[in-house]
């Protein structure tokens, strides 16, 4: 595919969100792997990435992050919706699997939690931009 793996990305090294800078302290010994709890969060994050990414390709799209809260959390989206909650945390039209490790980094609980809590947030801020704008139109 022309967007490769995501590894050399144009955004330097991959980031890894809270789960590389929230445990180690600065004299760790290179090589000190996150704490157990970080791998479970990572290893629940990759299990729903991978749930929801149909395709196989590594990234998840408008349709299926769509198609996959309606699966997964009974939550009926909008492609609007969907495609904002993508452009909060990546820059082009998908996720990848970093991007999405931030998304499971920015909430507590778990992942289906953080993802519908998410979808929430998205929702009352497309709410009150469309608000804003019927009231001037007006």
């Amino acid at each position: 595919s022309p967007h490769g793996t995501g590894l050399g990305r144009a955004r330097g090294a991959p980031k890894m969100g809270c789960l590389a800078s929230k445990e180690l302290p600065t004299n760790a010994p290179a090589g000190r792997g996150p704490s157990a709890l970080d791998q479970e969060l990572w290893k629940t994050s990759q299990d729903l990435f991978n749930r929801l990414d149909r395709d196989r390709d590594g990234r998840i799209t408008v349709y299926e992050l769509r198609e996959g809260a309606l699966r997964e959390l009974e939550l009926d989206t909008t492609a609007t919706e969907c495609a904002t909650f993508i452009g909060e945390f990546s820059n082009d039209s998908a996720m990848d699997f970093p991007d999405f490790l931030e998304v499971m980094c920015s909430g507590a609980g778990t992942p289906e939690e953080v993802l519908l809590r998410r979808f929430n947030s998205v929702r009352k801020k497309l709410e009150y931009n469309s608000e804003d704008s019927s009231c001037r139109a007006g």
